[in-house]
């Protein structure tokens, strides 16, 4: 859908595309997470257990990935907002939209490399390979690990969180300025699409924070108790999976509910011809009525 010729004329949804891309990479991510460790802790060959560390770094960068592309989204939406025509299609423009995506995968990619260290692949005497904690990453107190768990609480949770709730309030802010500038003739047909757009934003920030903050606590939290993260706090990673999971999910949905144009595609798409007709003309006459 969102890579349809006509999408990709705007900035937003192709930032939208690689949101997708990424909640998808979850979700694969996800899947062979549980696929590999339903076998048991113990890994027939060297090569399953290293695809095991290898899933397990590519399921924190589409997190991680879609995370901040949400924040890069919202950041376009806002400062298209605060510039003339000439800025505005500049921040709106597919080629911006493509350098933020880029700007956020490469810093994504080569940060999260920091993980890796954490775990290793070991053989016991009797020859069954196993992922345990590295001797590195228990070496001085287990300094590596406290690091890390803080590092991804703070860089890969709380401040893409912050970053979404002062983008949200800008945008917020500039959509009320926006319905009270609104010519008379005008006003009740933009009043009532900001309006719903104010409600699915507010929606999108509140999901984003309920899920992705908690994990954030959880994670620093664990960097400062490090042998309880190790005996309690791992528990709750299924948990944690299933929040990121709905908050990808969910907001993505939102995402694209507020695009009237991918709206329209996809009933262009995926309804019947005889629905889709329907569809067009009950659009057309509310449009009518607004107007």
């Amino acid at each position: 859908m969102l890579s349809h010729k006509e999408m990709r004329h705007s900035g937003i949804n192709v930032i939208m595309m690689f949101i997708a891309v990424s909640d998808f990479g979850c979700a694969v991510t996800g899947l062979m997470q549980l696929f590999i460790r339903n076998y048991s802790d113990q890994y027939m060959l060297f090569i399953t257990a290293y695809l095991q560390l290898f899933v397990d770094y590519l399921a924190v960068v589409f997190h991680a990935s879609s995370l901040f592309l949400a924040a890069g989204m919202a950041l376009c939406r806002v400062m298209a907002l605060n510039f003339s025509n000439r800025l505005k299609d500049k921040w709106q423009s597919p080629r911006y939209a493509l350098r933020v995506t880029c700007a956020v995968y490469i810093t994504v990619l080569t940060v999260s490399t920091l993980i890796v260290p954490v775990n290793e692949v070991k053989k016991t005497d009797d020859g069954e390979v196993y992922i345990d904690t590295s001797d590195f990453s228990l070496a001085y107190g287990c300094l590596l690990m406290k690091i890390v768990l803080v590092f991804v609480g703070i860089c890969f949770k709380l401040i893409p969180c912050t970053l979404m709730l002062i983008l949200s309030i800008l945008l917020l802010q500039k959509m009320d300025e926006g319905k009270r500038s609104s010519v008379p003739i005008n006003r009740n047909h933009k009043k009532d699409q900001l309006d719903r757009s104010s409600q699915l934003i507010q929606t999108i920030l509140i999901v984003f924070l309920i899920t992705e903050v908690p994990q954030g606590v959880f994670s620093i939290i664990g960097g400062i108790e490090v042998i309880d993260y190790l005996n309690y706090y791992q528990n709750l990673t299924i948990f944690m999976n299933v929040l990121s999971f709905f908050n990808t999910t969910t907001s993505f949905i939102i995402y694209s509910s507020l695009s009237a144009k991918f709206r329209r595609i996809f009933a262009q798409t995926f309804l019947p011809k005889n629905l889709l007709n329907m569809y067009m003309v009950t659009v057309a006459h509310f449009s009518k009525i607004n107007f």
